[in-house]
């Protein structure tokens, strides 16, 4: 994707209203501008987090005085699972305790807080376990998509796995035994991402990542399974994004269309 069309339509996202109607103004894939608004929405909300948590008593007072945790989670613009716990802190529940709660809000004893922590928890597409586990199951969709065209070509490879069995340190999701070459580069390694790679991302996984990958194993690929920049920066890899894997078209489009959002 060029810069100017994310960054209209990074600017256009607000809600999930909008992805659908913008991938149709945009003839873009509706788990792409998913996947656009969610990280959009994790970044901003990092940057709240800590003015919100700054205004916590404040806050804690008006739901003791009857507003539901959505509603306070909307006036502030703040995700409602990240709301909820706030709430739940205030009310005396140790992290480790709520992130347990979350995953079985039932289990809350006063019927107020376990009614509106579930409401907060359906409500949120981003923070809430499920957000979270369904992030995950896209991220072995993509590593999933990648094992079948490594081992459709007949390539032995390690995984991410299989190396830290081994006690290899930073290892990437797929080592090849023997490089692949690929548009010049002899591809050792390849990582799998279930994200848009736009600059922010890319940028923290190049550092965290990317870098350390190719000092260790030499050149290798970054799969975008969301799409990317065209103009981002590689030194040592590749960087591809959902179309290198035309033969893989039912797993890729099953990819899109995991739960973009649910009911």
């Amino acid at each position: 994707m060029d810069s100017h069309t994310y960054h209209k339509i990074y600017n256009l996202l607000h809600d999930f209203e909008d992805v659908f109607s913008l991938s149709e103004e945009y003839v873009e894939p509706v788990g792409v501008l998913a996947t656009i608004l969610n990280q959009k929405v994790v970044k901003m909300t990092r940057f709240r987090h800590r003015k919100i948590y700054s205004r916590e008593d404040e806050l804690f007072t008006k739901w003791k005085y009857g507003h539901p945790i959505l509603e306070l989670a909307k006036n502030f613009h703040f995700p409602p699972t990240l709301m909820a716990s706030l709430i739940m802190k205030k009310c005396g529940f140790s992290r480790k305790a709520t992130n347990c709660l979350f995953k079985c809000p039932d289990d809350i004893e006063k019927r107020r807080l376990r009614k509106e922590v579930k409401k907060a928890l359906d409500a949120d597409y981003f923070f809430s376990p499920r957000a979270h586990a369904l992030q995950g199951k896209k991220g072995e969709m993509g590593e999933d998509i990648i094992r079948k065209w490594l081992d459709h070509r007949e390539l032995s490879y390690l995984t991410e796995n299989e190396l830290r069995e081994q006690g290899d340190g930073k290892t990437p999701d797929f080592v090849l035994k023997k490089p692949l070459c690929i548009e010049g580069l002899n591809v050792n390694w390849i990582e799998s991402k279930a994200l848009f790679g736009d600059e922010f991302e890319h940028k923290h996984y190049s550092k965290k990542q990317f870098r350390d990958y190719f000092e260790i194993f030499g050149e290798g690929m970054v799969v975008y399974w969301y799409g990317c920049l065209e103009d981002l920066p590689a030194n040592g890899y590749l960087i591809k994004d959902y179309s290198f894997f035309e033969e893989c078209e039912e797993e890729v489009e099953a990819l899109f269309n995991y739960l973009v959002y649910w009911d």
